[in-house]
């Protein structure tokens, strides 16, 4: 088993579909122009891509697979020492927190982004309204501008 390029075990494999789908999430994002059809689209593709979540977590107890089975979350407790163990879940919990504070940061960020992109909107199109660009024909807007 080792040594060899590829081994069709169960997590791997599971993981190499995640991975699949994490590259086709960004392929439908690009080729999407409007942003609310590339969110749309994108959050659905994400809903079937968190399906295979718990197929990669629990395949090593369905499958005899080259991986061993859960050590830390188990029904008897623990196969870890103490020692292993407790910097372990200090270091989940850790990121844990980072992943959700960088989250909070980056949605904050693409609020901000949309609510300054659309005030940009709303200042074109007032600009355009006042000063008549795009209404009559230019006979009309360069008699306005001689009188």
């Amino acid at each position: 088993m080792w040594g060899t390029y590829w081994e069709w075990d169960a997590r791997l494999t599971s993981v190499l579909i995640l991975f699949l789908m994490y590259l086709g999430l960004m392929a439908l994002w690009r080729a999407v122009e409007d942003p609310s059809r590339a969110a749309r689209a994108a959050a659905v593709l994400t809903l079937v891509g968190a399906l295979n979540l718990p197929i990669i977590k629990f395949s090593v107890d369905w499958w005899n697979t080259l991986h061993q089975p859960a050590s830390v979350m188990r029904m008897g407790g623990s196969t870890l020492d103490k020692a292993f163990l407790i910097p372990l879940l200090v270091m989940a919990v850790a990121f844990t927190l980072l992943f959700v504070t960088l989250h909070l940061a980056a949605m904050r960020n693409e609020i901000l982004r949309r609510r300054v992109r659309s005030l940009q909107m709303m200042q074109a199109s007032r600009v355009a309204f006042s000063s008549g660009v795009g209404t009559g024909s230019r006979e009309e807007n360069a008699s306005k501008g001689a009188a």
